[in-house]
């Protein structure tokens, strides 16, 4: 539903500078490296055989003769506990012995019976009760009540899945399930029935049998790595040091091997992939350490690099901004993450590779995101969405995206990963590039892929990002082109997005919606004279939004950032339509509490 609005009258304060005119310091250029495109037919091609072979592979370690042939456990091994670094939570643990199992923002109640029998939960909710991270809840609280719940949960998935299920062994998914099972194994096993230590145990090795059988059916990244960690956190619990540890370690390896970009960035683009990568990386050398193991290059390497494009990706409130599918996650989760992986750093300012830039000031941070979509592989969950931004004030989010939408629906997903969920603009009510269900890649772009620009300067602590997108190129033969000027105090963002032709102008007008999605505690209200709208953080931070070019206006939103219902958001629009092809609009943001 649209409100009301206006056009902004000429105002000289909305134009943005440049920071290298009248600048005393030195300037700083910095461009985005000529990268090759990750999409093409020739990558399309090798993508799909990959995907091929992957699925048979998969048969074939599913298959009867295989599963036939995981074997038994020999009851004689001495298990050694893998500490499970995170604590977990004693009102979680609360909601759990009353039967009511929250996962991916949806509860299911399951009272005096077992929930592995429930029906009716999203793909996440029962992949989250299949993982066994909750333990840690469990471990958290303490106690014989506790463990006789653990305990019994177990039992009740070792009586259903514990000799093979193929949706529920999938390596992934098993490596993450070991991972729980081993840091968790007092709870599970001191004082244990040994019926249960026995099932216990027959199951940690047939499931650590198949990972290893099924290991190159998963697709590479993070996959692949839960499932060679899960592998050797199996190896060390049940003291298998040497050469079974040593095949785990050189499949971790060889997981890592090339994967995470020079900046620390991860394929997918998405921030809370590169936080759950981090996460299983630092506890793997947590364990080794604690095993008295030497942790590989490749896998230093890694948190090296991974640990401060985290903190790039983290917004005031200290969780992560939702590009690409991804949730925000916890900041106290967050930061005990950091604390393992490196307990001092900074948030670098920019990362090329992976497409992303960072304006910061004490109490403004802003992402940017001016890449191109993820490459085959990792664009799944993928969201079409170039040039859009996520910004905070204080602690406070205010400009941000609708969200993953996850656990509700592939309509919703559908709509959340749209041009028009995100802070960016839309030409012709289209996307800003055109997508297709691969039935072996999944969500994908289809070709020509869309190609990126950026480029960044910085004088004097102001700092200027130009960048452009061709995701309409192909279909309208436009150019989207944003600019982005912060100065050193953090009062004032100014932008200019510019739309003009890659060849001969469209034949006819073209409407345009430029959006500004607000966080849901953002309150909105349009100027009398329709040329600027007051925001107010639920902080308590006043902005004021100004914009040249177009009819200003507020609609209504939505905000599926976390797992559970939508939530109601409003969002700036500043919409009209192209002349000849060609719109240049201007806006600004002000803060008007003085704070920063």
């Amino acid at each position: 539903m649209t409100g009301t609005g206006g056009t902004g009258t000429a105002r000289g304060d909305v134009a943005a500078p440049d920071p290298r005119l009248d600048a005393s310091g030195p300037t700083t250029l910095a461009t985005l490296p000529g990268l090759p495109p990750a999409w093409t037919k020739r990558s399309l091609a090798r993508a799909r055989l990959a995907a091929i072979g992957r699925e048979l592979r998969a048969t074939a370690a599913a298959s009867r003769l295989s599963v036939a042939t995981l074997g038994r456990a020999p009851s004689v091994y001495a298990l050694n506990v893998q500490a499970d670094p995170f604590p977990g939570s004693i009102d979680e643990a609360n909601a759990l012995f009353q039967g009511r199992y929250h996962f991916a923002g949806e509860t299911l109640l399951s009272i005096n019976q077992t929930p592995w029998t429930l029906i009716g939960a999203s793909p996440e909710w029962r992949e989250a009760l299949h993982d066994f991270h909750w333990l840690r809840h469990f471990e958290t609280a303490g106690g014989d009540a506790a463990q006789r719940q653990a305990r019994a949960l177990l039992d009740g998935w070792l009586r259903r899945y514990g000799r093979f299920d193929a949706r529920w062994w999938r390596p992934d998914l098993a490596g993450r399930r070991l991972m729980a099972w081993t840091g968790h194994l007092g709870l599970l096993l001191d004082d244990a029935d040994p019926a249960l230590r026995e099932g216990l145990l027959e199951a940690l090795m047939r499931q650590k049998r198949y990972i290893a059988r099924a290991f190159n059916s998963l697709p590479p990244g993070l996959p692949r790595v839960q499932a060679a960690v899960g592998l050797a956190h199996g190896c060390l619990a049940l003291g298998q040091w040497g050469r079974p540890l040593a095949r785990a370690l050189r499949r971790l390896d060889g997981a890592l091997a090339g994967l995470i970009l020079p900046d620390g960035g991860y394929p997918s683009r998405d921030p809370a992939d590169h936080l759950a990568l981090l996460e299983v990386l630092v506890r793997m050398r947590g364990v080794l350490a604690a095993a008295g193991q030497v942790p590989g290059d490749l896998l230093t390497q890694a948190i090296d690099r991974l640990a401060p494009a985290v903190r790039f990706f983290r917004l005031g409130d200290g969780r992560l901004a939702a590009f690409h599918g991804g949730q925000p996650g916890a900041a106290f989760h967050i930061d005990r993450v950091l604390a393992l992986a490196a307990p001092k750093g900074k948030a670098p300012a920019r990362m090329p590779h992976a497409g992303y830039e960072r304006l910061e000031t004490r109490r403004l941070m802003l992402v940017l995101d001016v890449g191109a979509p993820p490459p085959p592989g990792y664009c799944a969950h993928a969201h079409v969405a170039p040039l859009a931004f996520e910004m905070s004030s204080g602690r406070d989010r205010l400009i941000v995206s609708c969200g993953a939408a996850l656990g509700l629906g592939d309509d919703w997903r559908r709509v959340a990963r749209a041009t028009a969920a995100h802070s960016t603009m839309t030409l012709d009510d289209q996307n800003a590039w055109i997508s297709a269900e691969d039935r072996d890649l999944g969500f994908r772009p289809v070709l020509p892929a869309m190609a990126t620009t950026a480029n960044r300067k910085e004088a004097d602590g102001q700092v200027w990002i130009e960048a452009s997108h061709s995701g309409y190129g192909t279909r309208l033969g436009l150019i989207h082109r944003r600019s982005l000027w912060l100065d050193a105090e953090g009062i004032e963002l100014r932008g200019e997005d510019r739309v003009e032709p890659r060849g001969r102008a469209p034949g006819r007008s073209l409407p345009f919606t430029l959006r500004f999605h607000l966080a849901p505690d953002v309150r909105a209200n349009l100027t009398g004279d329709g040329s600027s709208v007051l925001l107010r953080t639920h902080g308590g931070d006043g902005w004021r939004f100004r914009a040249l070019g177009g009819q200003v206006g507020i609609e209504e939103s939505i905000s599926v950032t976390d797992f559970g219902p939508a939530r109601r958001a409003e969002q700036i629009v500043v919409s009209g339509s192209l002349d000849a092809g060609r719109v240049v609009l201007r806006w600004a943001l002000r803060r008007l509490d003085g704070k920063h």
